[in-house]
């Protein structure tokens, strides 16, 4: 097609003459039309510096990995007019690349890096009709809305690293008359490329984040200098530095140069793949010796060279006492948001329990924040000034989770290392010792966690030798362990050796009023992350979150507004946003909240027998209306001479 021909097709179709190939391409026209858009002079929205930066930041994995994938088309392509555009997943434009020229034919019409291509600014466009039918299509200019658009011929392809979540896009353009069905495959096979590279490192991220032992750092050179990929935190904790921004980090802001360390950037710059490596590194908090390890990588079809570095305290427990020596408890009494009386209660129980020494379990729903009251409860005891370590027993398989606990020795199992490790309780001794999710705990395991808790010593897994702890337990639970008891799937005696005191945390439909103190305090802190003006909810969207169920408690709330709040452009909140994020979830029938002002603003006899007259004196009913256990509410029953 050439450009004359595109032109006048696509003044047909403003003057109404013109026939559209796909009723979502007309409806986007439709939708463009109403919105009074000049066509003939409109141009993607400039983005301030402030706004490009943050998109930066935020996409940098996806640019880092566009750039290695594209970088090798564009050098290897014969079309000196073939142009690359890398959108983020809200329509920035972050990167064009080609052989550009001030006379470029996208330059040239004002189509640049930097700009938003949403279908509010420019009406329908490739980016605009590809996410929103999740698909990879082509586009020729005269289906463009604006005028600015109107030369090219774009071949759209979305970047997915999880099911239907897309991540960013591409659209490779050419002028219409070079227009060829195939670049729509090469769009297609670009996105794949990306979307491998990402979930790459994804992966390693995971990885990395999950190793406690050793610090990672992926490097790639950069005109000079060595760029960082990826960092994980341990590395900071092991050098003693405060996390700087990790957005244009290099190697050399964290490591000095030498003469400093020497032996260091000798390894680096020359290369060099070592393996446990005993060397010293000078770091801002002093000298600190590491056992290094590097991996030199390299793909020949799009990565260029790169040095992947692990490293760690290179005595025993050293290694670990970075991480663990200090209390690592963030979370206060003062931090728990609430006033509704059965929070407070809660919360005064809790305050009175952290002076005691003896194991707790904190009972509640999940999403309620129980990992937040364990933290509290630390920071308000005896041991607030030693290390504070949790562990999730649902994370580990039942053969994974004994040498987390306990550590093991070299040589224990296929795979072990060969120094041995160190497990959560000997890290915790003095300390506070959190295991979440105990339920989920392999019975196995039980028996010889009661062995531990009424000897208050342990062996390691592969071990002989005996070694003592002073550990106090915070154990937490979304489970029915009664039930669990029943089903011999919970052992009794450990339940009671845990269970000393038991706090059980309201879930959030039982706590009436709270739920709008979450949502302004969510709304405010996320606006301020977003960089957002602030948002306000209507009165409709408030009366909703008042009778919605909270199935997934104070997690969801947060979850829904952060996700609103992300798409969301104006300043006000309304139900319809609400319910349209929630889908099929609002049609279901909501429950009465268990925490009504009718019955939390009085005195606690009071409450008591509201609850009963309203549950028709269904003393089960009622206390899961109170948000109690079914003893402590036949123990106050008996208290008010209540029957």
């Amino acid at each position: 097609m050439r450009r004359q021909e595109c032109f006048e097709n696509w003044a047909a179709l403003h003057d109404g003459r013109g026939g559209f190939p796909s009723e979502a391409l007309e409806s986007a026209w439709k939708r463009s039309e109403d919105r009074d858009i000049d066509y003939a002079r409109a141009l993607p929205r400039e983005l301030t510096a402030s706004e490009l930066e943050r998109a930066k930041k935020v996409y940098k994995r996806l640019m880092m990995c566009s750039d290695w994938a594209v970088n090798h088309l564009v050098a290897n392509s014969t079309e000196d007019e073939l142009r690359v555009l890398l959108f983020s997943r809200d329509g920035v434009l972050l990167r064009i690349y080609g052989f550009i020229t001030e006379t470029d034919w996208l330059t040239s019409v004002g189509i640049h890096a930097g700009t938003k291509w949403s279908e509010e600014t420019i009406g329908a466009n490739p980016f605009s009709l590809g996410m929103q039918q999740r698909r990879a299509l082509d586009m020729t200019g005269d289906l463009c809305f604006a005028r600015a658009l109107v030369d090219g011929s774009y071949f759209f392809a979305p970047v997915c690293v999880n099911e239907n979540e897309v991540f960013g896009s591409v659209v490779i353009a050419v002028p219409i008359e070079k227009s060829n069905p195939y670049l729509l495959s090469v769009a297609t096979t670009v996105a794949r490329t990306i979307e491998l590279d990402v979930f790459l490192f994804q992966c390693i991220d995971q990885f990395t984040s999950s190793d406690e032992e050793s610090g990672s750092i992926f490097l790639r050179p950069n005109k000079g200098r060595n760029e960082v990929v990826l960092i994980n935190d341990q590395v900071f904790k092991i050098l003693g530095i405060k996390k700087p921004d990790t957005y244009h980090l290099t190697l050399e802001d964290i490591i000095l140069p030498p003469p400093d360390n020497r032996d260091f950037w000798n390894i680096i710059d020359g290369k060099k793949t070592v393996y446990e490596k005993a060397i010293s590194i000078s770091a801002p908090s002093g000298r600190v010796y590491v056992n290094m390890s590097t991996v030199i990588y390299k793909q020949n079809k799009f990565h260029p060279d790169g040095v992947t570095i692990s490293f760690s305290a290179n005595n025993k427990i050293g290694r670990f006492s970075p991480k663990y020596t200090d209390n690592n408890a963030r979370f206060t009494f003062n931090d728990i948001i609430g006033e509704n009386a059965l929070m407070l209660e809660t919360i005064k129980r809790s305050r009175i329990a952290a002076q005691s020494d003896s194991n707790i379990l904190i009972q509640g729903e999940s999403g309620v924040g129980k990992d937040v009251f364990a933290q509290a409860i630390h920071n308000g005891s005896k041991r607030s000034h030693k290390p504070f370590v949790a562990i999730n027993c649902a994370a580990f398989s039942k053969e994974l989770i004994a040498s987390e606990l306990f550590g093991y020795e070299s040589g224990a199992f296929t795979g072990a290392k060969r120094e041995g490790s160190i497990g959560k309780f000997e890290l915790a001794n003095h300390g506070t010792l959190f295991l979440d999710e105990i339920g989920d705990m392999p019975l196995e395991v039980q028996s010889i966690l009661l062995r531990v808790l009424e000897e208050k010593a342990f062996r390691k897994v592969g071990g002989n030798n005996l070694i003592e702890v002073d550990v106090r337990i915070i154990a937490a639970t979304n489970k029915n362990l009664k039930e669990l008891i029943e089903q011999k799937q919970f052992r009794e005696d450990l339940f009671y050796r845990l269970s000393i005191i038991r706090i059980n945390v309201p879930p959030l439909r039982a706590r009436g009023e709270d739920v709008y103190l979450f949502a302004d305090y969510f709304i405010k802190s996320l606006c301020s992350r977003m960089g957002k003006a602030d948002i306000r909810l209507s009165k409709g969207a408030m009366d909703f979150l008042g009778k919605y169920s909270w199935p997934g408690n104070i997690r969801e709330l947060q979850n829904l507004l952060e996700g609103i709040i992300s798409t969301h452009e104006e300043t006000l909140i309304g139900e319809h946003e609400i319910q349209s994020y929630l889908g099929d979830y609002f049609n279901e029938t909501l429950p009465e909240p268990a925490a009504t002002s009718d019955v939390y603003g009085l005195d606690e006899r009071e409450r008591f027998e509201i609850a009963l007259k309203k549950c028709r004196n269904n003393k089960t009913k009622a206390a899961e209306y109170l948000g109690l256990s079914r003893s402590t509410f036949y123990r106050r029953l008996q208290e008010f001479g209540m029957k």
